[in-house]
């Protein structure tokens, strides 16, 4: 395992965890949803929500925040220097684990995720609160230092797809080219459908039990191997915006420590709309065409 990778026990925390925590003024519970409005039906007391569009996302741009906005986010946030930040989410934290890699790849170090996300939380049975937490006022907040390790560009991932391997954690639908997105998201689109030359098709939610919890370490590591991906290769993941590729990413990278796993955010949005990429069709992964893409 490499200096930046980590651990089952450094990067997942249980229901439990969180309850035992829930007075500790370093904890900093963030929720984030694809329907934000569940967190004002009710969430874990003294959470706050961040809103993946506006907090999670540069407000012009395609693009990640820059060190300023994440410094303002931070500031909001109540995250300091002391604190330890849980992300958790609905949809299993698909947009929590966006959360968590983007706290991760400005420098945050003591970022946890809530293992089941809000699902485990609910159906636990655990109390629920309506009211947001006041402002903090106090502590230092941490300098963003971003991380370029961590994310994948258009580049980056053509000379991964000749030299590392991709993992495409889209449906199978979406990675054979039948569907463009999945129906329940046709704002998500690419202009192409299909999947970036080489890369295997692993989704994201094989790597959860029935209950939403992560599968042991022992299976997690025999399903990457069962499709013939390295620990020690380079190693990029992708979806369609980015968020289930954190998940699998986090999996990797945090849970199974692999040493070299990039986060391609820009993702088949990206790639499927622009022009004279290469992409291949059907259920086999194909090969990289040797040149630069265009």
């Amino acid at each position: 395992m490499s200096a930046g990778a980590r651990s089952r026990e450094e990067s997942l925390v249980g229901i439990q965890w969180v309850e035992d925590h829930l007075a500790d003024p370093s904890l900093v519970l963030l929720e984030v949803d694809e329907r934000p409005a569940l967190y004002e039906l009710g969430h874990v007391p003294g959470a706050r929500r961040l809103d993946w569009a506006s907090d999670l996302q540069d407000p012009v741009r395609r693009g990640i925040p820059d060190a300023e906005a994440m410094s303002g986010l931070w500031e909001r946030a109540g995250v300091r220097e002391d604190s330890t930040v849980v992300f958790y989410g609905d949809l299993n934290n698909w947009l929590a684990a966006f959360g968590y890699w983007l706290f991760s790849a400005y420098g945050l170090r003591s970022v946890r995720l809530l293992d089941g996300g809000r699902q485990a939380w609910v159906t636990s049975g655990r109390a629920l609160s309506r009211e947001s937490p006041p402002a903090r006022r106090d502590g230092l907040v941490p300098e963003p230092r971003f991380r370029p390790e961590l994310r994948a560009d258009r580049d980056y991932v053509a000379r991964a797809a000749r030299e590392g391997q991709l993992v495409d954690v889209r449906t199978p639908e979406e990675y054979v080219g039948d569907w463009l997105s999945e129906p329940e998201f046709p704002g998500e689109s690419a202009q192409r459908p299909g999947h970036i030359p080489g890369a295997v098709n692993v989704p994201w939610d094989e790597v959860l039990q029935l209950d939403g919890t992560l599968r042991s370490d022992a299976e997690l590591t025999g399903l990457y191997a069962a499709a013939g991906l390295s620990p020690q290769a380079e190693t990029v993941s992708y979806c369609r915006i980015g968020e289930r590729s954190a998940h699998t990413w986090f999996v990797l990278h945090e849970i199974l420590g692999w040493p070299t796993v990039r986060n391609y955010d820009g993702s088949w949005t990206e790639w499927g709309s622009m022009v004279g990429m290469p992409v291949a069709l059907g259920p086999a992964p194909g090969r990289f065409p040797d040149g630069p893409a265009d």
